[in-house]
């Protein structure tokens, strides 16, 4: 089991670095993901949340398209749903790591907004906005179907009546995640939160119920101090509020509308001035 999960590592970090090297690495990576040990095909899980991101980027610089770059791609996205399946795994922790693979899945294949937050360390990654509308092999449309399909399967894992305390967590912060990084997400992500608030599982012990509560509050928090948070902050404090939250306290975190009127968009947001900057990708 170690070597194998030594492996994993090796193959995540060259192919990194080398990425044609996923050629002949993803059949190895995708017989991984079906190990009967529950601790390598979680870490192939993690593995592949970068290398799905790593494979079209590097997919998207071609105009031509190989046979065996076609197979390797069609490879990756096999396994990028296989990994959505596996939200409905037996295991636990293996469902959490699919929480996240499915996250940074609905972030890749979304476009990047001037609205959009970008952590530090993502600011390189790709996402459906640098994906060229016309390549001859990489679909801009079929992707953008793709990464919706996710949140839905995301959202529907989140309202089973038998979710355990530990996948309902990541997924309440994998939502706030998606909002923040992509607004025109922001109302079905709300929604859920609505509807979770509402009926929370039967499953939960007490203390998990107070658990739960206490982190939607701190992600609906989240959510609000983004600016795309606006039309939604009537439903956002009535759900704040409910969850015992103080007046001053969600006045706090709403978004500085005066900050925002004050500076035009393009030079409030990193994002776009880099997206300025950065050559298209051939």
């Amino acid at each position: 089991v170690e070597v194998r999960k030594f492996v994993l590592s090796f193959v995540e970090e060259v192919c990194k670095r080398y990425t044609e090297l996923l050629l002949k690495l993803i059949a190895n990576l995708n017989m991984l993901l079906r190990d009967e040990n529950v601790n390598v095909v979680k870490k192939t899980i993690l593995a592949m949340t970068q290398l799905y991101k790593v494979a079209l980027q590097w997919m998207v610089k071609f105009r031509v398209i190989n046979e065996m770059q076609e197979a390797c791609w069609e490879m990756v996205s096999a396994m990028a749903n296989e990994i959505i399946q596996l939200l409905d795994s037996d295991n636990d922790g293996i469902r959490t790591h699919a929480i996240k693979f499915v996250e940074g899945l609905i972030i890749t294949l979304s476009p990047r907004m001037p609205e959009s937050e970008v952590p530090k360390r993502h600011e390189n990654d790709i996402s459906l906005d640098r994906v060229p509308t016309d390549h001859t092999y990489i679909k801009y449309n079929a992707l953008w179907e793709e990464g919706k399909a996710a949140l839905e399967q995301l959202l529907k894992f989140m309202v089973h009546p038998a979710i355990s305390s530990i996948n309902l967590t990541a997924a309440l912060g994998s939502l706030a995640s998606i909002a923040r990084q992509r607004p025109m997400f922001m109302s079905e992500v709300i929604q859920a939160y609505e509807t979770l608030h509402a009926n929370l599982p039967p499953t939960l012990a007490k203390s998990q119920v107070s658990s739960v509560r206490k982190n939607l509050k701190l992600h609906l928090l989240s959510v609000l101090k983004h600016p795309a948070s606006i039309e939604f902050q009537a439903q956002i404090t009535t759900l704040l509020m409910d969850l015992g939250t103080q007046q001053a306290e969600i006045t706090r975190n709403m978004p500085n509308l005066k900050e925002l009127r004050k500076r035009p968009r393009d030079e409030s947001d990193p994002t776009l001035k880099k997206m300025k900057m950065e050559p298209p990708l051939e």
